[in-house]
């Protein structure tokens, strides 16, 4: 019975969180690694994502402004400030994704090892 029940339970969470995958679509943060590479090609003058991956000080620019948009998202979320929260996000998700450029990793790979922890 217990089984039987659990079951039922796993495919309502499926179904909950492949409606939840429908409605939001992360392949944004795919977009914005592109658009990093072709920065990175480019180098338009005035470009943010030039300037931190050509710093003086390398990766440890990049790896500074992950530090820093972690803490302005620990303290959002400790006080509670949901808009805060989704941008302070949505920074330190940008600059993760330079520090992935840099250290040349793509979200794909990201993707696979999330999947493959949920299986």
């Amino acid at each position: 019975m217990f089984l039987f029940l659990n079951e039922i339970l796993q495919i309502q969470y499926t179904q909950e969180r492949l409606k939840l995958q429908k409605a939001v679509d992360l392949s944004i943060l795919s977009q914005i690694y592109q658009i990093i590479e072709d920065r990175s090609k480019t180098q338009p003058e005035g470009s943010y994502v030039c300037a931190l991956l050509n710093d003086k000080k390398g990766i440890n620019k990049i790896l500074e402004k992950v530090g820093e948009e972690a803490t302005e998202t620990i303290l959002a979320a400790k006080d509670g400030k949901r808009n805060e929260i989704i941008y302070e996000t949505s920074d330190l998700l940008f600059h993760l994704m330079v520090m992935l450029f840099e250290c040349g990793v793509t979200p794909e790979e990201i993707a696979a090892e999330l999947y493959r922890r949920h299986k």
